[in-house]
């Protein structure tokens, strides 16, 4: 197997039974799972219907395993240790634990690796009512990053979080959530130790940025889709009263890395006026 799936859970063994339902139906098939329980109240293994699903996985071909922290991690924490877990193989996808993922997901994403891409996102579509856009809105770069003299944000696009009309594969400034990229990464980024708290708003955005600077490059695909649940609960849901001091922490690691970050990414003429004030925009 060349492909690690690595899933951190807490509290959510429902939502969690659903991913590993659509993982079965991919139409990708040559991976394992690692899942990480992040000292959630009740132990995975005490649910019937999970211990019945990964048996019928194991029996399909693929290797499950299942740990529990000693203690809460948090996520940054707890996504270095699943990865630290997951040795020996050439390809990780992370994906939250409240998603479901359309069967042709992990086959949509490994096309962005073949265009030469080291890491690969999709969209991360709420599961609900939705509306579609075209990518020609995006002019050629998801999740832009254009930042003034001083670092700081004049544009940080969240761009993966709406469902696209067309089939596009182009370069992305950060992945969101659900992510597929090489397992060497690693030697030069990690998620941990972190200035974030233990809720993991913007966790993914400081390691996209890390790998920016190390040399890697980030793709996104249009028809790479997964479907939020936005579970109000588990997770790390408790701790969503220190997003805004993540955000600060953010804004600090990239006022310290502003030169080589603008290097990188857009530059405020590629803005059109409206553009600051729309909703895509994460500063607003």
């Amino acid at each position: 197997m060349e492909l690690a799936i690595l899933i951190n859970n807490k509290d959510r063994p429902t939502e969690l039974a659903l991913l590993l339902q659509s993982l079965r139906t991919q139409t990708f098939k040559d991976f394992d799972i690692f899942i990480l329980d992040d000292c959630s109240g009740t132990p995975l293994n005490a649910y019937y219907f999970l211990n019945a699903l990964i048996t019928k996985i194991t029996l399909e071909g693929h290797i499950v395993k299942i740990e529990r922290t000693e203690f809460p991690h948090g996520v940054s924490r707890a996504r270095q240790r699943i990865a630290d877990m997951a040795k020996g193989y050439k390809y990780f996808l992370r994906v939250d634990d409240d998603c479901i993922l359309e069967p042709d997901y992990v086959e949509q994403l490994f096309k962005v690796i073949n265009q030469g891409y080291h890491i690969a996102t999709g969209v991360t579509v709420p599961f609900g009512p939705v509306f579609k856009r075209d990518t020609k809105y995006l002019k050629g770069i998801c999740n832009r990053i254009i930042l003034d003299k001083d670092g700081n944000f004049i544009y940080n696009g969240d761009d993966c979080g709406i469902p696209y009309c067309d089939d596009a594969i182009m370069p992305c400034h950060h992945f969101r959530s659900c992510a597929l990229y090489l397992a060497e990464i690693h030697k030069d980024v990690s998620y941990y130790p972190t200035t974030l708290s233990a809720n993991g708003y913007r966790e993914e955005e400081v390691f996209s940025l890390k790998a920016l600077l190390k040399g890697y490059k980030i793709g996104f695909n249009s028809q790479a889709v997964n479907y939020h649940l936005m579970t109000p609960s588990g997770g790390e849901r408790n701790t969503m009263n220190l997003a805004p001091f993540n955000q600060e922490m953010l804004c600090k690691f990239v006022k310290e890395n502003k030169d080589k970050i603008a290097e990188l990414t857009g530059k405020k003429e590629d803005l059109e006026p409206l553009e600051y004030a729309k909703e895509t925009n994460l500063l607003r």
